[in-house]
């Protein structure tokens, strides 16, 4: 194995440069990074002194998967507290990256994943009452500018038939609000927009506004253009102050806020492409469990 880099680290950063698709990369890079961080908490070492033999140790990647299936690896509470067990599909993924990194590096681990769990998608009907359902009632706990950046987000899926990943690159210009047939641009595309559809997401620009006012945001790079913001100072990071609310959102952001809006006021979480429509049965369960 003379060809593998000696540090994890350094593999792992060259085998998500080969990957295309940013979302790929995206998962591929936080489940390699939980590995090696749960490895290096196991050990009791940065996780700069665990090389990539260790990694590809079969009998050590296996027991990493037990420990994140029985929940020991979530950064953020699920349904059942702190503890939860991660989702099949979450295992499944976890699976597809130490397998995808150990071929990569010339040791093919070839770890079976557990077989995929399957959710149906919503009628349009069912979408479309499900939304008004979620755009009249905020569920307790939940800030009031989070459920409606939450509602409107599941107004453009249900319109335009897109998932998160299409949607959470979007800006203010790809709403077009007081045409006489309101729209919005999703990936490139226009969709016509219900009435419905148009008050939450005009109740959500107007919340936009207010919460990127002020000349901090202006200091901090400009007007906020993207269409997702944050709704709440984030945590202070390594001494930093907290940045403030009205920031650009994460992608995972909106993904949580979604499973709460939803498992809140449902009670269920629902995946956001099961709102977008189609045949029963084709969409990969990956919130019922969370990470």
């Amino acid at each position: 194995m003379t060809t593998v880099p000696s540090r994890a680290a350094t593999a792992v950063n060259q085998f998500v440069a080969t990957l295309k698709a940013d979302s790929t990369r995206r998962q591929r890079r936080a489940f390699l990074d939980e590995y090696v961080g749960w490895l290096a908490a196991v050990r009791q070492c940065g996780p700069s002194q665990i090389d990539t033999e260790n990694v590809l140790d079969e009998e050590t990647a296996l027991a990493w998967l037990a420990a994140a299936g029985r929940g020991a690896t979530r950064r953020r509470p699920g349904l059942q507290g702190p503890n939860t067990q991660a989702a099949v599909n979450s295992q499944a993924a976890r699976t597809s990256a130490i397998n995808a990194f150990s071929r990569f590096c010339g040791h093919p681990l070839e770890l079976k994943p557990p077989a995929p769990e399957f959710a149906d998608r919503l009628t349009p009907t069912e979408a479309h009452r499900t939304l008004r359902l979620l755009a009249g009632h905020q569920p307790a706990g939940m800030l009031t500018a989070t459920w409606e950046r939450s509602v409107a987000v599941v107004a453009l899926a249900v319109c335009s038939g897109s998932g998160m990943s299409a949607l959470h690159p979007m800006r203010l210009e790809d709403l077009e609000l007081e045409r006489a047939l309101p729209r919005a641009r999703v990936d490139g595309e226009w969709y016509p927009l219900d009435a419905v559809s148009r008050g939450v997401l005009a109740r959500w620009r107007a919340t936009h506004q207010a919460l990127t006012a002020g000349d901090l945001k202006v200091l901090q790079g400009g007007n906020v253009a993207e269409l997702w913001v944050t709704t709440a100072p984030s945590r202070p990071r390594n001494g930093q102050p907290a940045p403030p609310a009205g920031l650009p959102a994460a992608l995972r952001t909106l993904e949580a806020a979604h499973r709460k809006l939803t498992a809140t006021a449902l009670g269920a979480p629902l995946l956001l492409e099961q709102f977008c429509g189609g045949e029963a049965g084709d969409i990969r369960v990956e919130s019922s469990g969370g990470r």
